[in-house]
């Protein structure tokens, strides 16, 4: 998939969405992310193409297996960064909206390295 801050924060509201709700309506991603339901139609026509997501019964959002992932691995960024930015003492509210745009510039490398460093040195243990 190409990779855009925009689609991965719809991917990334669909995962979390999908975990809360157990299933996805264009409706609810609207609401969830705060933008107009034509924006999420558009975003939507764009996942469909590159196979990321389909559409199930009742119109419901679900993911391709290959969605799925993309999706668990920017959700995964996020948390590591959200968590990363409170164990060293940024707000909750602050480490969230920051993690939402450094997931975006970091890379699969990066990641992995905060991963292992946050594992290693900051986990009580």
């Amino acid at each position: 998939m190409k990779k855009s801050a925009s689609a991965e924060d719809y991917m990334k509201s669909i995962l979390i969405l999908h975990r809360r709700n157990g299933s996805v309506r264009s409706s609810e991603v609207a609401e969830e992310m705060g933008v107009s339901r034509p924006s999420v139609c558009n975003a939507m026509k764009k996942l469909r193409k590159q196979e990321m997501i389909y559409f199930g019964e009742n119109d419901c959002i679900c993911f391709t297996e290959t969605g799925k992932i993309f999706a668990e691995k920017v959700y995964s960024k996020h948390s590591l960064i959200a968590k990363f930015l409170r164990r060293i003492g940024v707000s909750k509210k602050t480490a969230d909206e920051e993690a939402c745009e450094i997931e975006h510039a970091i890379s699969d490398e990066t990641y992995e390295c905060l991963n292992r460093y946050y594992e290693k040195k900051m986990l009580p243990g």
